[in-house]
């Protein structure tokens, strides 16, 4: 469960990895208090973010000429730019502008405020690991990568000589962690050199190598000398520098690395969680209240699973109902395009129902694909790819790899999180609105979009998802995996649990695989830690405003109108959701 990564990615990546000259906002002698500030600042930030995003210029079919700049000095001037944009907008009153901007004047005071903060925490990131890495978006910055003429192939060779500037750069980075006692829990090293070695290997098997049919409109004569020099490149350049890193890795930094897990063993790390709790959730939260939210939570659900145990006349106990869910053979595929189908298949289910929930619905077309399998062994289920500009389909990329370990009985419930009314609706229809300013159209903030995503899993059930025992099992599997990660993300990273506590809790709380647990919870602890609380407190929040809205609206309430509200104005802040809701309610009265 998880995004094609836009313009913001997840919070973890936000103001230390962009990688560009800085550009900055000079504010005039008397700021202006009006609309104009508030627009010209947004340009500004776009202009920022579209220079640097190896993500937006992607999709935008923009050249990407560099790779991300993880030094603490680029960090440094990313916060400088944060000043210089939070000066301009120093004199902006909200009141005096329209709504719109009013939403955008909150949104950039927000991105600024954490960019200027972004020296304050820089050690305390680890840049490498295998989401955090992916979400830089260098993977797709060759992968997409056009071979229209020779010149192109030029371009990917000096991007290649890049990325192992980039790879030197990493290794820097963890020695001097390492220097200050930050290090990665000992468990995670593997996974990072894993999600590397694949750039290291020969030939056709390495990552960036470029097969015949990426170059079918080229000559054979200049086909096979790229690929000649795209050899030599690897073998001289690429391979070397990944397989230095993995030996520094699996010696001397392996040796060194804590068994404790969890940013509380760092020293600042608890106050640095608390930061990012607040930036993940975008609401005013301790990491103490969530917990408690979330052992309520799973109390709850495991209520609802044994009536669904009841009504199905199981005889065994609730140990045995779940084992039954997570291992009988009606719940599996036995080939990974079965489970492209079966997605799919629950998807259709409740196409015909989505004009009476929505109002607007995207032009952008739709579909699954699979993972990439070199990236399966650390992606627990997949994530949404966006559309780009060699490709307008938006893509739920399943993970086809250890189909004995994946049970399909969550199918219905995750495709309706991925696409069907969750993530395709939520990014495009952003996308696609000209209204608004171009680098709203391309926010992701975690808490709204993944809450979203997981609204549209409950709402799912409202269309006619889980009408079916075994499908409504599948929703509170879902709600149960989701809600753990409040109670396991808080315990490891501001509790001190170890990693096996958290391991125990998910087994017995959970309908999640072994292998599954394995990944996610060096995800919560190690990869991206406090992001994973986002999708359930963003749902919670969703549904508090929206009953907020019912009650106060009374007969004329429209659910279609509140989603096409929450939707309408692209990824928000939870805070500024609920204070655009606020404007919707009054508006309707």
């Amino acid at each position: 469960m998880g995004t094609g990564i836009p313009l913001r990615a997840k919070t973890w990546i936000a103001a230390a990895t962009i990688a560009a000259p800085v550009l900055y906002i000079c504010a005039a002698d008397k700021p202006s208090t009006g609309s104009e500030a508030v627009r010209k600042a947004a340009d500004e930030y776009w202009k920022f973010l579209e220079s640097e995003s190896i993500p937006i210029r992607v999709r935008g079919g923009l050249p990407v000429d560099r790779l991300p700049d993880l030094s603490l000095e680029h960090t440094r001037a990313n916060a400088e730019f944060g000043k210089s944009l939070l000066a301009s907008l120093s004199a902006v009153d909200e009141k005096a502008i329209d709504h719109e901007d009013a939403l955008s004047l909150q949104i950039l005071r927000s991105e600024a405020k954490i960019l200027t903060e972004g020296p304050d925490y820089y050690w305390l990131s680890f840049p490498a690991t295998p989401y955090v890495f992916q979400f830089l978006g260098v993977g797709q910055a060759f992968s997409s990568h056009p071979f229209k003429s020779k010149a192109d192939g030029d371009h990917y060779l000096a991007l290649l000589v890049k990325y192992t500037d980039l790879v030197a750069s990493i290794k820097a980075r963890l020695m001097a962690q390492a220097g200050r006692g930050i290090l990665m829990a000992k468990e995670e090293v593997p996974l990072v050199a894993g999600a590397f070695a694949s750039a290291a290997r020969n030939k056709e098997a390495n990552l960036f190598w470029v097969k015949d049919e990426r170059l079918a409109s080229w000559p054979s004569e200049d086909r096979q000398d790229f690929q000649r020099r795209l050899s030599e490149a690897i073998t001289t350049r690429v391979a070397p520098t990944v397989k230095d890193l993995n030996d520094y890795l699996g010696g001397e930094y392996a040796k060194k690395a804590p068994d404790s897990v969890g940013l509380a063993q760092y020293p600042g790390g608890k106050e640095f969680y608390r930061v990012m709790v607040h930036r993940s959730t975008t609401l005013d939260v301790s990491p103490e209240d969530i917990h408690k939210i979330g052992l309520a939570g799973i109390a709850r659900l495991n209520e609802e699973l044994d009536g669904i145990r009841k009504k199905l006349g199981f005889a065994g106990t609730m140990a045995d109902f779940r084992k039954h869910l997570k291992t009988d053979a009606r719940f599996f595929a036995k080939t990974p395009e079965q489970i492209g189908d079966r997605l799919m298949a629950m998807q259709n289910k409740i196409l015909p129902e989505v004009p009476k929930w929505l109002g607007k619905t995207p032009k952008a077309p739709f579909g699954v694909q699979r993972l990439e399998p070199a990236l399966e062994a650390a992606v627990t289920f997949g994530y949404y790819q966006t559309p780009t500009a060699q490709d307008p389909k938006g893509y739920y990329k399943y993970n086809g790899s250890k189909l004995e370990e994946r049970s399909m009985l969550i199918a219905g419930a995750l495709i309706s999180h991925e696409l069907v009314p969750g993530h395709h609706f939520q990014i495009n229809l952003a996308r696609e609105n000209e209204g608004l300013p171009r680098f709203r159209r391309e926010s992701f903030y975690t808490a709204y979009g993944e809450g979203w995503g997981d609204y549209a899993s409950d709402l799912a059930g409202q269309m006619g998802m889980y009408e079916e025992p075994y499908d409504r099992a599948g929703r509170i599997a879902m709600d149960l995996f989701l809600t753990s990660r409040l109670v396991v993300d808080t315990g490891m990273n501001f509790y001190g649990w170890p990693r096996a506590k958290a391991i125990a809790y998910m087994k017995e709380n959970t309908l999640q695989s072994d292998a599954e647990i394995e990944t996610e919870t060096l995800r919560y602890c190690c990869d991206l830690p406090s992001q994973a609380l986002a999708y359930k407190m963003g749902m919670r929040k969703l549904v508090e405003l929206r009953e907020n809205a019912r009650k106060t609206l009374g007969p004329s309430f429209d659910v279609r109108k509140y989603h096409d509200t929450v939707l309408g104005s692209g990824s928000l802040p939870l805070d500024v959701l609920a204070k655009h809701v606020d404007w919707y309610i009054a508006r309707s009265k």
